[in-house]
């Protein structure tokens, strides 16, 4: 059994595709189905079955998975730590963002990090909060930037398993069209949304669970449902209806026919944070990116 050999193994399970795994990987088809047929050789089990539906695992599969997973982990940070000796040659950072991340606090760490450490490099999946969690709970992740609400948690046990670092601050608004009964109000109530046209965010945003939290006993119109802040606020300015917005988002401004209403919650104060597994072995690439983001947080 080999390193190479679990690697392509979590690479076909976690992409459900030989195929989509040997492109990942940078190798050919037939040599990751030919070391993973070897590696159920040398185990003496069946590890995954082929169908139309791709590739899926068995029970022994799924059984020895995250171990798997953890070697795979074990040996990435054995190379890194190994690189770090003579100053962090190589590295990788497996970084999960939210929008508001990529816009306001990325751009001038990883351009710090790699002036410092040319030869490390970023692999980053950029989607809502729910999909950062998992990402970084399942070990996919390394680190990774979400929005936080106080008091709300977008995965079951969130709070026990992972570590949060609170990097810059914002606040929830609604957006509504400037000649709307709400603009220029600085308070209102959930009843005064009855009725109202609302552009809803995707399902898996905790601007949508900070929404419904909000809605609870209003008669909900929704008509507009969209993944893409912008898109939201391109709503509002046609009149088709009112969003929630997060201040942290350039995309959220006040003007050219849109007026910004204070949500008036305690649970409405937005913060990026970084979040990582608890009481786990992180590589000198991780430390050195959530040092960078530490330092950088003091400067908004």
């Amino acid at each position: 059994m080999r390193f190479a050999q679990l690697r392509y193994l979590e690479a076909a399970l976690r992409t459900g595709s030989f195929r989509q795994a040997a492109k990942e990987l940078d190798i050919s088809q037939p040599t990751i189905t030919n070391q993973v047929q070897r590696l159920e050789e040398d185990l003496g089990v069946i590890l995954v079955t082929r169908g139309a539906k791709g590739v899926r695992p068995t029970y022994a599969a799924e059984r020895i998975l995250p171990h798997v997973i953890a070697a795979v982990q074990a040996e990435r940070m054995l190379r890194e730590e190994a690189s770090a000796i003579g100053g962090l040659k190589l590295g990788a950072v497996r970084l999960g963002t939210v929008p508001a991340g990529s816009q306001t606090i990325l751009p001038k760490v990883v351009k710090r990090l790699l002036t410092e450490f040319p030869n490390v490099r970023f692999e980053v999946d950029e989607g809502p909060s729910k999909m950062v969690v998992r990402g970084v709970l399942s070990g996919h992740l390394d680190v990774g930037l979400v929005t936080r609400l106080p008091g709300i948690e977008l995965t079951p046990a969130e709070d026990a398993l992972l570590h949060h670092v609170d990097l810059i601050t914002g606040r929830l608004v609604l957006a509504v069209p400037e000649d709307h009964r709400l603009a220029g109000k600085d308070d209102f109530e959930p009843a005064d949304l009855e009725g109202e046209a609302l552009i809803f965010p995707a399902e898996s945003s905790i601007l949508r669970v900070a929404y419904e939290k909000m809605l609870e006993g209003v008669e909900a119109r929704i008509v507009y449902t969209t993944p893409n802040a912008e898109a939201s606020q391109a709503m509002v300015r046609a009149g088709v209806g009112i969003c929630m917005a997060n201040t942290l988002l350039e995309s959220t401004i006040s003007g050219n026919g849109v007026a910004l209403v204070p949500l008036p919650f305690e649970w409405a104060r937005a913060s990026t944070s970084a979040i990582v597994r608890k009481d786990e072995a992180r590589s000198s690439a991780v430390q050195a990116f959530l040092r960078l983001l530490r330092e950088a947080a003091k400067t908004f």
